[in-house]
């Protein structure tokens, strides 16, 4: 595609050619006027016109004359199409080029506006400097320049900018302030930040951005004692200001949740009208820590000041949720619906979860009856199929989940959650036809093929369970849940113990402390008569995993060495956590220690 210049005025601005409205600096928004008559209404209007036109017409002249050549206008076009693009770098470099060459500082402005997009600091500040020197009058460039340095680490360089700037524009002190409690932690002298903000901050005794600013390099430089005689003096200044108290929680939350804990709960007690978000913030880290009993009785204390609020509803019904509280959770998320939760379907979702644990299964339904299509539709559909499925209606509840889920990675979740359903009602074979079907219409997927080969094994059908977990591995080489089903399964099924022990080895060289990996390979160790090992690899999987399935392993294996009273105390261990499980039940009605 070629450029026509024919349609190109050589007396077009420049301030056009370089686009205006992506090249427009960032000024403060006017204040408010008051509310006038529609003549005095006109009368200003017109008049700030007029002054409006006056300044640009004021700052036109003050620009230099350019002629638009060739190579100017090439140069121009050029970095825009670069930056739109994806290659801004280069555009910066352009229009620092035709800065230098026109002294035009609008050049200068937009070569540092690329060179920050494409994080280039150097260009950025050789760029910001030339618009200072050409435009000695514009803060945006000298504040621009200020934040530059100090990204760049460049501390001493900033401070004449940094200094000029309170002396011009001293109304806009908290704005400079609020930028050096930002930037300054990127410097590597942090000593000298903190004594140049120090310095700074005392001719602003009463400005709450300067005891913030200074609260931000004192912790760069670990004085604790100023950080808390600045929050004892902005908690009387601007006690309604979250900003400072929110970074501060932020910090302590990162290295110690506790100390976060307690330093926001102080701030609060003396900040009674901090803002709800803040209050909120308090049960939050609480929830954080699994702190819930402290952190409830923390949102019930927020909710009685606003006792309709349906975040503050919410969060409480989910805390009673997991304190077990089963009659408060049921209020407070009823609650939350009825004010007006925007999640409405996850609280019926919720909900209907709730019932289920009640056993209410007929409040259950209704709940998940009313979830409308959106992200929880599927989760409560696939529960009415389960509960259908409980109720002896299983084809009714398969019959619901057909044709669920809008992709494909959708659909093969309706399917693994189809054949779950069955395999809880008794009825693995119908499972397997549910994921055979999926199979078919989605030949390979991993997915399917490793849910097949469980309820081939639980089918008793070997061949079968081998083929799939092989097909599993043809897809996933190296996947270490893989290796250890199918080292487990031939542990299980076959005497190919050497074959096992080769798979299992790569899945534990992967995931070394995987309790389930070590126990498969204590189990063949076992089978291949390697006591010792065997022993090694269950007491590890045990402590690591206290299951009733690892606990009838050891316990055999401590059995077998003559160690029968450790094993009695193993098997009892997993007895407790499971009374009826078939695998230790087995184990120990086959070597009589029932």
């Amino acid at each position: 595609m070629t450029l026509s210049r024919t349609t190109l005025s050589r007396t077009l601005p420049l301030l056009l050619v370089c686009l205006l409205a992506a090249c427009a600096q960032l000024r403060p928004g006017a204040p408010a006027k008051p509310t006038a008559g529609a003549e005095e209404s006109a009368a200003a209007g017109a008049a700030e016109a007029k002054s409006k036109a006056e300044a640009e017409a004021e700052a036109e002249a003050k620009l230099p004359k350019v002629e638009l050549t060739d190579q100017l206008l090439f140069g121009v076009l050029a970095s825009e199409i670069a930056a739109q693009r994806g290659v801004p770098a280069s555009s910066a470099l352009t229009y620092l080029e035709l800065a230098r060459q026109t002294r035009d500082p609008r050049l200068a402005q937009r070569a540092a506006e690329f060179a920050m997009v494409s994080g280039q600091l150097k260009v950025a500040s050789d760029a910001m400097k030339l618009w200072v020197e050409l435009d000695p009058s514009s803060t945006t460039a000298r504040e621009q320049l200020f934040v530059t340095l100090l990204r760049g680490g460049k501390l001493a360089e900033s401070r004449p900018l940094i200094e000029d700037l309170l002396q011009r524009e001293p109304q806009r002190a908290g704005a400079i302030f609020v930028q050096l409690a930002r930037l300054t932690s990127r410097q590597s002298d942090k000593q000298g930040g903190f004594a140049l903000v120090k310095e700074l901050a005392a001719r602003y005794p009463d400005l709450p951005e300067a005891r913030f600013a200074l609260i931000a390099v004192a912790s760069e430089v670990n004085d604790q004692a100023t950080i808390n005689a600045e929050f004892d003096r902005l908690a009387v200044l601007a006690p309604k200001w979250d900003l400072p108290v929110a970074w501060e929680t932020d910090s302590l939350r990162r290295t110690d949740p506790n100390a976060a804990i307690a330093f926001l709960k102080r701030e609060l007690d003396r900040r009674p009208e901090a803002s709800l978000d803040l209050k909120m913030a308090y049960p939050r880290l609480l929830v954080g820590a699994k702190r819930f009993e402290e952190a409830r009785n923390a949102f019930a204390a927020l909710l009685k000041d606003d006792p309709k609020n349906p975040d503050l509803l919410f969060a409480s019904g989910l805390l009673s949720y997991q304190l077990n509280d089963f009659d408060s959770a049921e209020r407070y998320m009823k609650g939350a619906l009825n004010a007006g939760y925007p999640d409405a379907d996850f609280l019926r979702y919720t909900l209907g979860q709730l019932a289920e644990d009640r056993d209410r299964p007929s409040d259950a339904r209704g709940w998940f009856e009313m979830v409308g299509q959106g992200l929880q539709y599927l989760p409560a559909q696939a529960r009415l199929a389960e509960l259908d499925a409980k109720g002896g209606k299983l084809d009714q509840g398969l019959a619901r989940l057909d044709g669920l889920g809008k992709t494909e990675q959708d659909r093969i979740q309706v399917a693994i959650i189809a054949s779950q359903i069955a395999r809880e009602v008794k009825q693995p074979q119908r499972a397997y036809q549910v994921l055979s079907q999926a199979l078919a219409a989605a030949p390979g997927t991993p997915e399917l093929l490793y849910q097949r080969a469980l309820i081939a094994d639980q089918l008793g059908n070997v061949g079968d369970t081998e083929r799939d977990l092989k097909a599993y591995l043809h897809e996933k080489p190296n996947d270490p849940q893989g290796l250890n089903a199918l080292g487990y399964t031939l542990v299980l099924r076959t005497t190919r113990y050497k074959e096992a022990q080769g798979y299992i080895a790569r899945a534990l060289k992967q995931e070394p402390d995987n309790p389930m990996i070590l126990d498969s390979m204590g189990w063949v160790e076992y089978k291949l008569g390697h006591l010792d090992a065997a022993q090694k690899y269950l007491q590890r999987a045990f402590d690591l995993l206290p299951e009733p399935e690892v606990a009838a392993h050891l316990g055999e294996v401590l059995f077998k060495r003559g160690r029968a009273d450790e094993a009695r105390e193993v098997w009892a261990k997993g007895k407790a956590l499971d009374p009826d499980h078939e695998v230790l039940d087995e184990t120990m009605r086959r070597l009589g220690a029932e």
